[in-house]
């Protein structure tokens, strides 16, 4: 027992890393659209209000009248003339001309002259705005010479509060930086002392390297804190900045040392247990060794809690495997099918995070109370370990295997669970394969289903798919 409690808690162990990892790049990859699609909406502005300036001789009122038009994203537009002197602002001017001639945003223009291209600003102090605001610029060119530089401001909070929406932990964080190395913006749970200051993120990163691929993960000790972090990245190529996304093992870690310390507890609390009812065996098996019925009756008892899972009462993992071996080798005997469903709780993590162990305990109870209620009597049903579970249907072919996955998986979603904490709605993704007795071996058929199971995972959950032998072929 105590082996298994030990492969369960490695095996909760990687897929909990393996869930922080895929829950990190789908952040990054959101936080990337977002980013992607506010670039364009801002090169559109500067590239209509520059378009519209060159044709109007009142280019100062257009630009104003432009900033209304595009809404209260954008904090001051400005235009600044070839020396570097601050021209026009919505902004309250002071009396005295401002010279920007110093702006990184500035001398890129200023520097190539002949290059029409977007320029991204780190983070600056506003010497009109007094804000931090990261640039957006744009060269103005008159009679094929440059003439200026047209400046859309943006509030580092834009991109900032954004990202404090998105539950990243409370150790977590998510920053746009630049190849520069500079924070563009951030949302932390942990203080940044001069974030937009002096503040540079390490050379070393692998998301500097160009020569690195334009997304993948990171593991090391953050620079913010000098704490473990793992994180995913999105380079993108055409603004040269990077989306970061880092996710703590004291967040995303918690849920899985809470488990691991049940399971231990539990396995310590059936090994006394076992341990009380072995000594009460003995007792009475010396003092009415005439008694062989209560001596088996206890052996059946010490079977069951070993072959069956404690919280649901379906088979355990290692039940469930000899089960299917048995079964398989029965049915390759008789040259006859045999299908298996390998089902996954969609977004469980959740449950237990907004709900606690307790509710997420009875989810379970009530999920398997579903499936169960739609199977045959010599179907073979299972948990794999957490919310993974599985069921194998004997003289069962693919189709008939797939309805059945579809009708399990439709009740789920039509059954709101009844909890303490009020009825809960939760969805399931189901992988199916299937096998012909004298074909193939267990491990096979584990992992054709699996791979069906990953795919309705990834193709949007909440649906069944069903894997093929071929499958394995083309991976």
């Amino acid at each position: 027992m105590w082996s298994f409690v030990l492969d369960e808690v490695k095996h909760q162990r990687t897929l909990a890393m393996e869930t922080a990892r895929n829950d990190a790049m789908n952040l990054a990859t959101a936080f990337e659209a977002h980013v992607q699609s506010v670039i364009g909406l801002m090169d559109f502005v500067l590239l209509d209000m520059r378009k519209h300036m060159l044709e109007r001789s009142a280019s100062q009122s257009y630009v104003y009248e432009g900033l209304l038009n595009y809404g209260n994203f954008v904090k001051q537009v400005a235009v600044i003339d070839k020396n570097g002197l601050l021209v026009f602002s919505n902004l309250a001017s002071s009396e005295k001309p401002v010279n920007l001639s110093d702006r990184e945003h500035f001398r890129v223009h200023r520097d190539h002259p002949l290059e029409d291209r977007l320029f991204i600003s780190k983070p600056v102090l506003g010497r009109v705005s007094k804000q931090w605001t990261i640039q957006f610029t744009r060269p103005i060119h008159q009679d094929g010479e440059f003439s200026g530089v047209l400046v859309l401001s943006v509030p580092t909070n834009f991109f900032a509060d954004y990202y404090q929406q998105i539950n990243v932990g409370a150790n977590g964080s998510i920053a746009l930086v630049g190849t520069d190395r500079s924070l563009r913006a951030i949302a932390s749970g942990v203080a940044i002392p001069g974030r937009y200051g002096r503040f540079k993120v390490p050379e070393d990163r692998p998301y500097f390297d160009q020569n690195a691929p334009a997304h993948g993960f990171y593991e090391g000790v953050s620079s913010i804190d000098g704490e473990y972090r793992l994180g995913a990245y999105r380079r993108l190529t055409d603004g040269d900045v990077v989306v970061v996304v880092l996710l703590s093992p004291k967040d995303f870690m918690a849920a899985f040392h809470k488990r691991r310390e049940l399971l231990i507890a539990s396995a310590g609390i059936i090994s006394l247990l076992l341990a009380v009812v072995a000594l009460l065996i003995f007792v009475l098996s010396s003092r009415y060794f005439q008694s062989t019925e209560k001596l088996r009756q206890s052996h059946d008892l010490l079977a069951q809690l070993a072959n069956t899972d404690v919280l649901t009462g379906v088979s355990s993992r290692r039940s469930f495997l000899a089960s299917l071996e048995a079964e398989l080798a029965r049915a390759r005997r008789h040259d006859e099918s045999l299908s298996l469903l390998m089902l996954d709780i969609d977004h469980f993590k959740r449950v237990n995070d907004l709900y606690g162990h307790p509710v997420g305990d009875a989810v379970l109870k009530q999920f398997t109370a579903i499936c169960a209620s739609m199977l045959r009597a010599h179907d073979l049903f299972g948990r794999l370990g957490g919310e993974e579970f599985a069921i194998a249907l004997p003289h069962t072919d693919p189709d008939g295997a797939r309805s059945v996955a579809e009708k399990i998986r439709m009740a789920i979603e039509q059954a709101p669970l009844t909890t303490a904490a009020g009825n809960i709605g939760i969805t399931v993704s189901i992988g199916v394969a299937q096998t012909h007795a004298g074909q193939h071996e267990i491990d096979q058929l584990i992992a054709w289903a699996d791979k069906a199971l990953y795919d309705a995972k990834h193709g949007g959950r909440n649906q069944v798919r069903v894997g093929r032998p071929e499958d394995e072929a083309e991976g």
